[in-house]
């Protein structure tokens, strides 16, 4: 994929340099500060996330939500152990604050644990379920509109919220469709 972009980017720098040579450098320096600018400001947001997800997880909280939840990953993602339903209940959380960066590292520990312990259609579901996360707060979106002066930044909320359930509920339905299918 990053071979793919890089020749992307380097055919539309020399196309670019071609059709308007004066404005190559700017629009590159330009577009190199943006990209600086919001990175800066998404750190910030991800650090106040990251932070409390792990007070979170050194308080026992997670433990805690994970046994609140442990109905529905049972019945999601089948039996697993108690360390996987936590790593499982931490990407879900995540995603559902719209925190997509810091859910991934507990996602990647989920996904290994349910695909060495033979549960690849938990690791289907746990994918289905972070790639269509419904979105109870869409930080990350919420915060770019802010970040671009937007008169409404939180306008967001309801659209967000309707498209990921639905996206949700439909990946969940397909998985148990599939996996019905592989088990015939």
């Amino acid at each position: 994929m990053n071979a793919i972009f890089t020749v992307v980017f380097i055919l539309t720098v020399v196309i670019f340099a071609f059709t308007d040579p004066n404005g190559a450098l700017k629009a590159i320096t330009d577009g190199g500060q943006k990209a600086v600018a919001l990175s800066v400001s998404l750190i910030a947001v991800y650090a106040v996330w990251s932070g409390f997800m792990q007070i979170a997880e050194d308080c026992g909280l997670t433990e805690k939500t994970a046994e609140f939840f442990e109905p529905l990953i049972d019945k999601l993602f089948g039996k697993t152990d108690k360390e996987t339903k936590k790593y499982v209940s931490l990407n879900i959380g995540a995603n559902l604050l719209g925190m997509g960066g810091v859910a991934t590292p507990a996602g990647i520990e989920a996904m290994k644990r349910l695909t060495d312990g033979g549960n690849k259609n938990g690791a289907c579901m746990l994918f289905v379920l972070a790639a269509t996360s419904i979105q109870l707060l869409p930080t990350t979106v919420v915060s770019l509109r802010q970040t671009y002066s937007s008169a409404d930044a939180f306008g967001i909320f309801l659209p967000s919220l309707l498209s990921t359930v639905v996206s949700t509920a439909v990946g969940i339905l397909l998985c148990f469709a599939t996996a019905k299918r592989k088990k015939k």
